[in-house]
């Protein structure tokens, strides 16, 4: 049990007599004892509140110390009860060894699954079949209703309250029969945008190297060397190491961006797009509106959307930010998303302001050949790397939710990638030892090598994986940010709201987009 004293404007003001309990075993367990100045620490018995606590070891009770700051329905965005349903949440963490990381890690990590690999190169193209105009609220678009599904998420993770906390977990609470349907389109989506970042590195890597003097080298030699880097960190528990790489992954990103503003200027001859000849080059059409059909405008569709695809992730930012209130954690969505939508906006406009409606579908590939296109290409190279992990992580763990679906095992779900090396507390209740059986069992390793084996030999055999990756974006990414979080949000707030009539709106939107973009795909 948890007891949450009474509140005011001031934050805790109330002693323990006044306080509100919340039952999840039992609830006179509870206390609250000053730290210094207004903070206080909750100390929770976590034997008598399964999955809410850490558990008995030894025969002795273990408290946990879960750092508190002085709430109030002000400082947090959230009424009563939802801050009732917050420290039960944050228990729940606690007892996992959870919710250590701070606000910019979650930043930097929802900001790296959005900035990494192909959405930020091929957004350019699909800008130029809509025209600067109807690109740019294309783009403002597809951002705001994916950040509201990324929304839609952190308050479901708080109101249904497992921990740790995933969309198994959430599905399992809400829709426990369409489980495997949800972590099967989690697992597609994550390991065909992993397998796309390989086919980056065997895109750039060679003539950039090649550039550079490295003569003879053959793509499937710099596809082993990017798998080597990548695999491996894939095959950590935890992304403690990311966390850096992830801030080096945004600055080559920016400068990407930064790089494709100096060629529109062209401040030198280093920077000259096409010679003396004015831009758009080639004599290409650059317009408000672009001349595509509506069949081609509706095919770009996709490529917006999976831009904007981070919600695997989201789950597990909320499992690892500590004082996940809806305003915080909705400020680490807005941050990450406007990052995102500032660089997907640049590099649309420039690049098609600079080759028009000619611009290539990987807009690297059309700049000239010179020292800083090649030096890019390969910094981009490293940017589709270190985020091969950040997708692997997510598909390996929906795959063993639907391994222990299939063995009928539902005792707890997968959290995602961590943000910070914390020690592990072992816990004796059952959803403990089955989460810490998850990370480092048999088949944690069978479901990693199966990935990772996968994944190297699709990026091998295939160059350009075309329609496939076409599916795996109408389906995989439409359903991660448009279906499930409209899915979830509607069962876990059965209560009639204006939130709620949205949710259900994104919903609809995404069983509308799905079948008639992969439609489109095919026909195309």
């Amino acid at each position: 049990g948890l007891c949450i004293p009474k509140l005011s404007r001031s934050g805790f003001s109330r002693p323990l007599a006044d306080s509100v309990c919340v039952a999840a075993g039992r609830s006179d367990v509870a206390m609250l004892q000053p730290s210094g100045g207004d903070a206080r620490e909750v100390l929770v018995d976590a034997a008598a509140a399964p999955g809410a606590g850490a558990g008995r070891r030894d025969g002795q009770s273990q408290a946990l110390q879960v750092q508190a700051v002085p709430w109030s329905p002000i400082d947090t965005g959230c009424g009563a009860g939802e801050m009732a349903e917050l420290a039960a949440f944050e228990a729940a963490k606690a007892s996992h060894n959870l919710g250590r990381s701070r606000a910019i890690d979650g930043v930097l990590v929802l900001a790296n699954t959005l900035l990494g690999g192909s959405g930020m190169l091929g957004i350019p193209h699909a800008f130029a079949s809509a025209g600067w105009l109807l690109g740019t609220l294309l783009l403002m678009m597809f951002g705001l209703l994916s950040a509201f599904g990324s929304h839609l998420l952190q308050c479901s993770a708080r109101k249904i309250g497992h921990a740790p906390c995933s969309f198994y977990t959430a599905a399992e609470a809400v829709a426990p029969n369409w489980t495997w349907l949800i972590d099967g389109a989690v697992a597609i989506k994550c390991f065909g945008v992993a397998t796309s970042y390989l086919l980056i590195v065997g895109d750039l890597a060679p003539p950039a190297l090649q550039h550079f003097g490295w003569e003879g080298i053959r793509r499937w030699q710099v596809v082993t060397m990017g798998f080597a880097v990548g695999g491996t960190l894939a095959c950590l528990k935890n992304l403690s190491a990311l966390r850096y790489t992830a801030t080096g992954s945004i600055f080559i990103v920016l400068w990407t961006v930064v790089l494709l503003v100096l060629f529109f200027f062209r401040p030198g001859e280093l920077f000259e797009p096409c010679g003396q000849d004015p831009i758009p080059c080639e004599g290409a059409n650059f317009a408000p509106v672009g001349g595509a059909s509506a069949v081609t405008l509706i095919k770009a569709f996709p490529v917006f959307i999976f831009g904007f695809t981070c919600q695997q992730n989201v789950f597990s930012v909320c499992n690892e930010v500590r004082n996940t209130t809806r305003r915080r954690m909705d400020l680490v969505i807005v941050t990450a998303y406007s990052l995102a939508f500032i660089c997907f906006a640049g590099a649309a406009f420039f690049g098609y302001a600079t080759y028009g409606d000619k611009v290539d579908s990987n807009v690297l590939k059309h700049y000239p050949q010179n020292n800083v296109v090649h030096a890019t290409r390969l910094l981009y190279c490293f940017v589709a790397i270190f985020s091969f992990p950040l997708q692997i992580h997510p598909a390996r763990l929906s795959l063993l939710a639907l391994v222990d679906f299939v063995r009928g095992f539902r005792c707890c779900g997968a959290s995602g990638p961590r943000l910070e090396n914390n020690s592990a507390d072992s816990v004796a209740f059952v959803q403990g030892e089955a989460w810490s059986a998850r990370r480092s069992g048999a088949a944690f390793v069978a479901a990693t090598l199966a990935l990772l084996g996968f994944s190297f030999l699709i990026s091998l055999i295939v160059t350009d994986l075309g329609k496939i990756l076409g599916v795996v974006g109408a389906t995989g990414s439409t359903t991660v940010s448009y279906i499930l979080p409209g899915l979830v949000y509607s069962q876990a707030h059965p209560e009639s709201s204006l939130e709620r009539k949205f949710a259900l709106c994104q919903l609809a939107l995404g069983c509308v987009i799905m079948p008639v973009c992969l439609t489109l795909v095919f026909i195309g």
